[in-house]
């Protein structure tokens, strides 16, 4: 067998209801949390852009774009990708060279499922399976360092995922991640300088490709069997050697997986933390300004162009500071995720909405 069919045997076998109940819980969670990011974002420019397009183009109603309205699976799962992406609200994977958002894997597997007529339960095996190749490649083929976006690894994911949804065959599922991920070979670019829309939408767009080619693959359409290993493959063109034995892999690693708490960056989540802890321990006396919090920036941020910055507060405790965030999407003071037992902030404070 060739790599990618060791794969897609891992995929085709998978099965949640042999996931811990740990892990079957927090992927539930994350379901959650991302369709509830993803509401969140139906007003915004670019997605009321997308979803004009999709109703201009018109299709085949396959499946559901969250919001209302229908059309083709691909399409669908590029839609409901870009919502879950665009508040920057995702959750996220820190693998000891990348850093990836299995939740954008969601569209994909949602378009998918509701396509085929899937249970409930198949769409979860097909989640737990691209949360679990996609951060499993991120840990052993990273490709920042050479250029390369971390949607590059997604497009196994992604493919693997609609593949499971759909209920493909082994064979044709080898055929649908064989596809997508010889064609979706991503450049950094995307998250270097000045940041355009297509940080939010690259993603997205895997999405709709590993679900068109596991549709390509469903009709018989093959790709190459040796995309890891064989001659100008993902190994030696990009990644370098690497392993991973799917016969013993699980579905757990979502346990392994971050729910951002506030807006920002998922490397600056710690840094944000301890300004507004302080401020909570210390209620009994008067809140004090924070005038700057400052600290060497991981490797993703030196390389994204925003090197070793101070990052500073212009807003007292009490307030959501004002702290610069590249590619972060301006959100409202909702979308700040309140600790437990904690009082929101109500539908009719300034920056709120109701949904």
């Amino acid at each position: 067998m060739t790599e990618v069919q060791e794969l897609a045997a891992f995929v085709h076998q998978a099965d949640s209801a042999r996931m811990s109940a740990a892990a079957r819980e927090q992927l539930k969670i994350h379901v959650l949390d991302t369709l509830g990011v993803a509401i969140g974002a139906l007003d915004a420019e670019p997605i009321s852009s997308i979803r004009g397009l999709l109703e201009d183009l018109g299709g085949t109603e396959q499946a559901t774009m969250i919001g209302g309205g229908k059309s083709t699976a691909e399409r669908v799962a590029f839609f409901n990708s870009a919502l879950s992406r665009y508040l920057d609200f995702m959750d996220s994977y820190l693998a000891p060279k990348e850093t990836n958002h299995p939740s954008d894997n969601l569209g994909a597997a949602l378009a998918a499922a509701e396509m085929a007529g899937a249970s409930g339960k198949t769409f979860l095996d097909a989640l737990a399976v691209a949360y679990q190749v996609h951060t499993r490649l991120s840990d052993v083929a990273p490709v920042r360092d050479k250029g390369f976006d971390h949607t590059t690894q997604g497009a196994y994911a992604a493919a693997a995922s609609a593949a499971k949804a759909m209920g493909l065959t082994a064979e044709q599922t080898a055929n649908a991640i064989a596809m997508a991920g010889t064609a979706n070979n991503a450049l950094r670019v995307t998250r270097t300088g000045d940041l355009s829309h297509w940080k939010g939408l690259a993603y997205p767009h895997v999405a709709k490709e590993g679900t068109w080619s596991a549709l390509l693959a469903s009709r018989g359409i093959t790709g190459p069997a040796q995309v890891f290993e064989g001659n100008k493959g993902f190994k030696e063109t990009i990644a370098g050697d690497f392993s991973i034995d799917w016969s013993v892999e699980d579905l757990e690693s979502v346990l392994r997986t971050i729910i951002k708490k506030h807006n920002a960056e998922i490397h600056s989540q710690s840094a944000l933390r301890p300004p507004w802890t302080s401020a909570a321990r210390k209620a009994s006396t008067p809140p004090r300004w924070v005038r700057s919090v400052s600290g060497p920036s991981m490797s993703p941020g030196t390389s994204s162009g925003v090197g070793r910055k101070a990052i500073s507060a212009t807003s007292p405790p009490r307030r959501k500071p004002t702290i610069p965030c590249r590619g972060c999407s301006p959100s409202p003071s909702w979308m700040v995720r309140s600790p437990p037992g904690s009082t929101p902030p109500s539908a009719s404070s300034p920056g709120t909405s109701r949904i």
